[in-house]
């Protein structure tokens, strides 16, 4: 995973800084155990970047271990609590809940926070979060939905918890991707590495599972699936052998559909069978593109994360954690449109690119 943004949002009215959007006054990417190199160019940026990039093993430790002895190890744990360190939350939302992880953190990091508002597609991950949050009971929201909806599910927590004209939100965070939890049920059916249903879905009530896309979509659909989802090079040989495998019956487990990949992956007789190009199995791509287009993740970035920049209260702070470069790149160009930050504005240097770093417009960090 990647800490895309420990990003320092500070939103403002339109007109405060730049006239045609809101004032950022950097992003920053940093990645677990990477020191961010330096750099004139962007100097101011990097002395705040480089705390975030080679923040203390030894300080998250206690955090990491924390988060392991629940079942499940939080993302990034030190890197989110240290991106809102120093900041004054009143009200804070977290788009991707999960069970708790990152919130019973940043909660107790908080004491000062009056409203935590935390929503997940898994009502399974809601129940967990609300056993562990049950310390923070009076200060704590939980909502069954996707951040997709993130306005509308926001706007009714904050009027309901909110006097009116009682402001907008201080912090916000969200995990982008499945959890490990759900990749680790068999029955969720979300690993090629476990036998269990094809099914994917984060929200079990949705009507649409891995099932239906595999055995029921055509072999174009498929194939412009793995290609747009997956950035698999060999989608049209994989969405083929996929049509040709059900014809015989109907692909049912996880299992049966890695076979049926890594049977059909070129190059497979060259390496170890069950591992692809640069290490990894095979059907990695494949199954990642069918979650995304059960769940339409990407259309939830799209939609949610421009509703987020927006509910962010003056001085506020944003930090999105994604995993893989369909993700990175939505984030970046939401975070750049909102900023009013043209993509043809502008030259940016190679050590920006390489860092994912940026100053901000005004030259200030």
């Amino acid at each position: 995973g990647r800490i895309h943004a420990t990003l320092a949002q500070a939103p403002a009215p339109l007109g405060a800084g730049r006239s045609n959007g809101i004032p950022v006054r950097m992003r920053i990417m940093a990645r677990m155990g990477w020191r961010c190199p330096m750099g004139p160019p962007i100097a101011a940026a990097m002395k705040h970047a480089q705390r975030i990039c080679t923040s203390s093993r030894a300080a998250g430790q206690g955090l990491w271990e924390e988060g392991r002895a629940q079942g499940h190890l939080p993302v990034l744990l030190s890197e989110v609590v240290e991106a809102f360190e120093g900041r004054t939350l009143r009200v804070f939302v977290d788009a991707t809940l999960g069970n708790g992880g990152h919130a019973d953190s940043i909660l107790k990091s908080h004491p000062e926070i009056e409203l935590y508002i935390g929503m997940d597609d898994d009502p399974s991950a809601l129940e967990l979060s609300k056993e562990r949050l049950r310390p923070f009971a009076a200060k704590t929201k939980f909502v069954h939905g996707n951040f997709r909806n993130y306005e509308a599910i926001v706007g009714r927590a904050l009027d309901q918890h909110l006097p009116p004209g009682g402001g907008g939100v201080d912090g916000i965070l969200a995990d982008l991707g499945m959890s490990s939890m759900q990749v680790d049920s068999d029955a969720r059916g979300f690993s090629f590495m476990r036998t269990g249903p094809l099914d994917m879905r984060m929200n079990p009530g949705a009507s649409l599972s891995a099932w239906n896309v595999v055995n029921e979509y055509s072999e174009h659909d498929i194939g412009t699936i793995l290609k747009d989802f997956g950035e698999e090079r060999h989608w049209k040989r994989l969405a083929r052998a996929i049509v040709l495998a059900r014809a015989d019956g109907p692909i049912e487990t996880t299992t049966e559909l890695a076979q049926v990949v890594a049977r059909n992956s070129p190059g497979r007789k060259k390496r170890n069978p069950t591992k692809g190009t640069k290490g990894i199995h095979p059907a990695t791509r494949a199954f990642q593109a069918i979650r995304i287009a059960v769940n339409g993740e990407l259309e939830a970035i799209d939609k949610g994360l421009p509703a987020m920049v927006k509910s962010l209260r003056s001085g506020g702070r944003m930090a999105v954690v994604s995993f893989h470069s369909l993700e990175d790149r939505r984030v970046k160009h939401t975070f750049q449109k909102s900023a009013g930050i043209k993509s043809a504005q502008g030259t940016v240097t190679k050590l920006e690119r390489y860092s994912g770093i940026r100053a901000s417009p005004s030259g200030q960090p």
